[in-house]
């Protein structure tokens, strides 16, 4: 019976031992922060002033890393929770919202070999501004090329100088249109034709209003991307490379040398890419003069590599030195209740896009007080938390060696009882 008794001792010490190899000792940690073993990367996100919301830009990491369509990125608080935000997105407004104004020659007079046109914007409404930041001409039917001016004026009296520009037409190419810097409330618009030698008549004028183009200046970036270029028999095929998935919103060719050529734009698939304008790629140099469209704007943002395809027929291949893209980043905005240091969390194939209220108060918040905070470093959170585990493994298996060690001590000892007796 005795012998029994030993027995049973010795198997239940070793049952404990085998418990104590199986139970993980980081089991009984606190909890770590939600999302640290499935969110790969974050970064600081450094306040720069003080204001009841906050906002900051996403940059080229951020897109490299994170979900194409940004599903997966996070604002984490300083006790490790994840807090609320929107992402304004100018490149989801497809829609452009445009005002559009007409107006009424009033004055036509020659300044030596220059013409003036003045022109009277008329209003929408009885007592409302006008407002207007691009002036788009009826062009005469000849082929022409001229410098003009543009002034601006509240009473038709006093006028201020706004831009110096070109509008012309010939072999097919025009230009009508002329982007102010900014929006003006001018009621009177005046046209100085230099040169005008051929009294070529400019009798209507629209106004326009563009809300969006505005808008995203503040959204726009600029980059040189990585390219190849190489002649394919009778065309140039230009592969641009895109592996942050940036939104592409215009490609800029630096070229030199006259020509017109038509053009192509495929995505990485080789499926054709929606581009705006005629599609065509011009440059021509002028004794004074340049006329120029060697941009090309998608119909959507790209956000894949693509490819350039030019066709240049019998002609040599274009002179290009340079390849641009414009892209657009998007803003995220978060309320700042003093719980920071605040970081962004990204990088998680699992994650899906978050739903919180803040979006439904967004032209609430816009109108207000909002702080411009900026992105830290990158840091890869994976990197730390395989680290934690790490340590907890070896914690676990220097517990398990101690409980193993004392285990070994009491059979010894209970083995030797047996002896004795």
């Amino acid at each position: 019976m005795q012998r029994l008794r030993v027995i049973l001792k010795v198997s239940l010490v070793l049952l404990l031992c085998l418990i104590s190899l199986s139970i993980p000792i980081d089991g009984f940690a606190a909890a770590k922060e939600p999302g640290s073993t499935s969110w790969r990367f974050s970064k600081q996100i450094e306040l720069e002033s003080k204001a009841a919301y906050q906002h900051f830009y996403l940059d080229n990491e951020v897109y490299g890393q994170a979900a194409v369509d940004l599903r997966d990125l996070r604002i984490m608080n300083g006790s490790g929770e994840f807090i609320p935000f929107y992402i304004d997105s100018e490149a989801e407004a497809i829609e452009e919202s445009v005002v559009s104004y007409t107006s009424s020659l009033v004055r036509t007079a020659r300044k030596g070999r220059d013409t003036l046109f003045d022109y009277k914007i008329i209003p929408i409404r009885e007592n409302t501004d006008i407002q207007g930041n691009t002036l788009v001409f009826d062009l005469p039917e000849e082929a022409f090329l001229k410098h003009v001016q543009v002034f601006g004026s509240y009473d038709g009296n006093t006028w201020e100088l706004l831009k110096k520009s070109d509008l012309y037409s010939t072999d097919g190419l025009n230009q009508n249109r002329i982007e102010l810097e900014a929006t003006y409330k001018f009621s009177h618009f005046r046209l100085l034709v230099k040169d005008n030698i051929e009294n070529l008549n400019f009798g209507k004028l629209q106004l326009l209003h563009n809300n969006r183009e505005l808008r995203m200046t503040s959204y726009l970036r600029l980059q040189t991307p990585n390219y190849e270029i190489k002649q394919e028999g009778n065309r140039t095929e230009i592969n641009v490379h895109n592996k942050d998935h940036l939104k592409v919103s215009k490609i800029i060719l630096q070229s030199s040398g006259n020509f017109t050529r038509s053009y192509e734009l495929l995505d990485d698939s080789g499926k054709g890419i929606g581009t705006k304008g005629s599609g065509e790629l011009y440059r021509m140099d002028f004794k004074d003069a340049r006329i120029e469209a060697a941009d090309i704007v998608p119909s959507t943002v790209v956000t894949s590599s693509f490819k350039i395809i030019i066709y240049n027929h019998d002609d040599a291949p274009i002179k290009i030195s340079g390849i641009n893209t414009e892209y657009l980043v998007d803003k995220l905005v978060f309320a700042e209740s003093g719980a920071g240091p605040y970081q962004l969390r990204y990088g998680n194939v699992e994650a899906s896009t978050p739903q919180y209220d803040i979006s439904n108060f967004k032209d609430l918040i816009e109108a207000g007080d909002v702080g411009l905070a900026t992105l830290g470093a990158e840091n890869t959170v994976l990197k730390e938390i395989t680290s934690a585990k790490s340590n907890g493994f070896f914690n676990k298996m220097g517990f398990n060696a101690v409980i193993i060690v004392v285990s070994l001590l009491l059979i010894i000892i209970l083995a030797r009882k047996m002896k004795a007796q």
